[in-house]
């Protein structure tokens, strides 16, 4: 109830109302005591005017010849409700209408009396000593029979005041009808003054509630200044609003492009996330927004280093890890505005498993070719040095076969630093638009290793009746295309003592397939999830025996990955091997 009626106080339309009523109300106040006083003093001011002009009325009707005093008071007060008294100089009563002169006291004495034998108008109120009533008396001199005599005439003051009273009934009509007219122009113009004031501060307030496409009223006069200005601030906010908004959507797509999970902490709650964040980890339920450190659902590891930052309020970059799914993050963290009551903090958190794998990748990779090239050039080393002193001894046939061996290791080492060159290459980004005839390059390629199965006792050959009248090409560079076939068939040549190595060749809307099959030793399930890693050898001795550096397969996966294609491969012991490429085809 009393808000309401606050409420009602703070209106507009009320003040202005109230304003109105305020000014009727005093001027009504006004009227009220002018009824009361000052139109009491008028009456009774025209009643002794009007009672002065029916006495003199009365002298001049006295001075007429032939007329009695009694005759002339009673003919001047017929039909009324005034008294009319004659007094002659010496105050005795000549004539009275409402009592008989001889049972009058001499009137000398009396004020209005007095006043008029003296030559002027006289008056006076007081109570009657004849009627008992007060009356107002007014006397004025006047001629009979010659004499000077004061001819006087008074009204019941009661009959005044009854005046007085209707012409206060009447006022209090009209002050009512007034009152009444008065507070109905106020509504009306209280309305008619406040709608445009009231359709602004709806519209105002629309806007402060975000609301930025109401309409401002049209108005006129000096509130058609205040709807421009107020228009005018809405385009405003909107236009600013817009950018804010397209600012906003803009550094939202930047954070949610990044791979890393941006964290932005005020106070232990998230106030800003992107979407790499529910990526990396497990999002909230209740969202990542307004979400406690505590309860993010983050790594113990990672959430006891934020919470070290975010209590420090200092820049940090630490790397975190392994978490429980052997993860491996790094963390930066930068103070926003360090002196805010609630600090700010943006947490960065990147992770670099692959990064650290890659990196112990790199670092066996070293030692592997290191190990590799080793072998060879200490071998070259210790095979000069024994020819050098079998020809010192002239042993020639001796040192002849020293020579030979070392050819044959330099051709290993010259194996090996090929096959690291073709690797470093096939890291890098490929040419875009190269493609490659997938018969021309397995033509060379069986030519090429034709004559090392034949030293073998082998026989290799192409089955390419699943394509026959078809152009075959894939997108891959001729030369990936080479070492892929090269080192496929090597191998094949290089692990089958007896039987054959085919290369079949199909393909569909999206993909050639290029399988080459021996009848081989076959490889042990246990090894076949590594045979594509980098120096990796299912039995060393016979790799090494047979010229190979280990990296055969896994430059096959590299060719396939830079084209956008894949490899797998089947064994079974004893009776061979499978190797599939998929390259994606040119069309």
């Amino acid at each position: 109830m009393m808000e309401s009626l606050r409420e009602l106080a703070r209106s507009y339309r009320v003040r202005i109302a109230l304003g109105y009523v305020l000014i009727v109300t005093i001027l009504a106040g006004a009227w009220a005591w002018s009824l009361y006083g000052p139109l009491t003093g008028t009456v009774i001011e025209q009643q002794r005017a009007h009672l002065a002009s029916i006495a003199r009325a009365g002298a001049l009707a006295l001075e007429r010849p032939g007329l009695t005093a009694p005759t002339t008071a009673n003919d001047l007060v017929r039909g009324t409700r005034l008294r009319a008294t004659i007094v002659a100089t010496d105050g005795t009563v000549l004539a009275d209408t409402a009592e008989m002169p001889a049972r009058m006291a001499n009137h000398a004495g009396r004020p209005e009396v007095s006043a008029a034998l003296a030559g002027r108008v006289g008056f006076d109120t007081r109570l009657s000593a004849t009627t008992g009533t007060e009356q107002m008396y007014v006397a004025v001199p006047a001629r009979f029979e010659g004499r000077l005599v004061a001819l006087r005439v008074a009204e019941p003051v009661a009959v005044i005041a009854e005046l007085a009273a209707t012409a206060r009934r009447t006022g209090f009509a009209l002050l009512a009808v007034t009152l009444i007219a008065a507070f109905a122009v106020a509504a009306r113009v209280s309305r008619s003054a406040s709608q445009p004031v009231v359709r602004l501060k709806r519209a105002a307030e629309a806007m402060a509630a975000g609301d930025l496409r109401t309409p401002v009223p049209a108005t006129t006069g000096e509130l058609a200044g205040l709807a421009d200005a107020l228009g005018s601030l809405r385009d405003q906010m909107r236009a600013r609003l817009g950018e804010l908004e397209q600012g906003r959507d803009t550094l939202r797509a930047v954070l949610d492009g990044l791979e890393d999970a941006v964290l932005l902490f005020e106070g232990e709650s998230v106030r800003v996330a992107n979407a790499a964040s529910s990526r990396m980890f497990r999002a909230p339920a209740a969202g990542w927004e307004s979400a406690r450190l505590a309860g993010a659902g983050l790594p113990a590891s990672l959430t006891a280093t934020i919470a070290g930052a975010l209590a420090r309020r200092s820049d940090l970059m630490t790397d975190v890890g392994p978490d429980p799914e052997n993860r491996f993050f790094r963390v930066t963290a930068l103070p926003l505005d360090p002196a805010d009551r609630s600090p700010r903090m943006l947490v960065v958190i990147s992770d670099v498993t692959a990064t650290r794998r890659l990196d112990q990748v790199r670092r066996d990779f070293v030692a592997n070719a290191s190990h590799e090239l080793k072998t060879p050039t200490a071998a070259i080393q210790l095979l000069a040095e024994s020819a050098t002193t079998a020809a010192e001894d002239g042993e020639t046939e001796i040192a002849l076969v020293f020579a030979g061996q070392m050819r044959d290791e330099a051709d290993r080492l010259r194996h090996l630093v090929v096959d690291l060159l073709d690797l470093s290459r096939l890291e890098s980004t490929p040419a875009p638009g190269t493609i490659t005839d997938v018969r021309a390059a397995l033509a060379n390629a069986l030519a090429a290793h034709r004559a090392s199965a034949g030293l073998a006792g082998l026989s290799i050959r192409a089955d390419d009746s699943a394509v026959v009248g078809l152009d075959v090409y894939v997108s891959a560079e001729p030369a990936d295309t080479a070492v892929a076939l090269d080192n496929l068939l090597a191998n094949a040549i290089a692990y089958t003592e007896e039987g054959e190595a085919v290369v079949r060749v199909t393909a569909d809307e999206t993909t050639v397939t290029i399988a080459v099959s021996d009848t081989g030793v076959g490889i042990p399930a246990e090894h076949l999830g590594r045979v594509f890693e980098r120096f990796y050898r299912v039995d060393g001795a016979r790799s090494r025996m047979s010229g190979g550096t280990g990296l055969g397969l896994a430059l096959v996966k590299h060719v396939a990955e830079r084209s956008g294609g894949s490899v797998e491969i089947a064994s079974t012991v004893g009776e061979g091997t499978t190797v599939t490429l998929h390259l994606p085809r040119a069309r």
